[in-house]
């Protein structure tokens, strides 16, 4: 990620100076509330690159079992626009995006409480505190439409909107126990791994993540 901003960094001042053209985007969407600079290529094409964040806590329960939830947005994306259609704003985007969005849960149980997993029972105390965590590929690739170009008005101030979707490969779930006796247990270890594999399983449609966003736009 750090080579990757660095390069950024020295990429884009220099394609901005040679063009003399570029803007930033504060914007709101699907993947939290960022930033977008964006520079001109040439009259048909422009390049962008953005950081988004977003953090969502909450509850749920899943097979008997409580968790407190963060869901963490943080990414970073370089996309490119084509508009091909002349004197128009809608455009067609291609990028790639540093995808690390996560969610954390954790389950506190109570000594007294008990969870069931793949059939068996377990004791708060048998369990301790249960730790997941949901990960996806670093690397996603985008494709998308949008409305909106800072370089096509007079004025300073513009509108953009991105409609589009986030590959993020097969969703990959941890779920772990502090517990020493679930942790010498092998009964208990397997149905924390089977637990764990179906969990995946049940997550197979998040390889596609929706990426819709809307921003105001200011040319510099």
């Amino acid at each position: 990620m750090k080579k990757i901003m660095f390069l950024l960094a020295a990429l884009l001042p220099g394609v901005a100076a040679a063009e003399g053209d570029w803007a930033f985007t504060a914007k709101v969407g699907t993947l939290g509330v960022g930033g977008e600079f964006t520079t001109r290529l040439t009259d048909t094409a422009n390049l962008r690159f953005g950081l988004n964040g977003w953090d969502l806590d909450s509850s749920s329960r899943h097979e008997g079992v409580h968790y407190d939830t963060t869901f963490r947005e943080r990414s970073g994306s370089l996309i490119g626009d084509l508009y091909p259609i002349d004197d128009s704003i809608f455009r067609i985007s291609l990028g790639i995006f540093y995808n690390d969005n996560k969610l954390d849960m954790k389950a506190r149980p109570n000594s007294g409480d008990s969870y069931t997993f793949q059939g068996h029972t377990y004791t708060g105390t048998e369990i301790g505190t249960l730790n997941g965590q949901l990960t996806f590929n670093k690397a996603s690739p985008y494709i998308g439409v949008g409305w909106g170009s800072p370089f096509t008005k007079a004025g300073r101030w513009s509108f953009a909107l991105d409609v589009g979707a986030l590959y993020q490969g097969r969703p990959k779930f941890k779920l772990t126990s502090t517990s020493a006796v679930c942790n010498s247990d092998p009964t208990c270890q397997a149905d924390l791994a089977n637990q764990q594999s179906d969990t995946e399983h049940d997550l197979r449609s998040y390889r596609w993540y929706p990426v819709v966003s809307a921003g105001a736009v200011y040319r510099f």
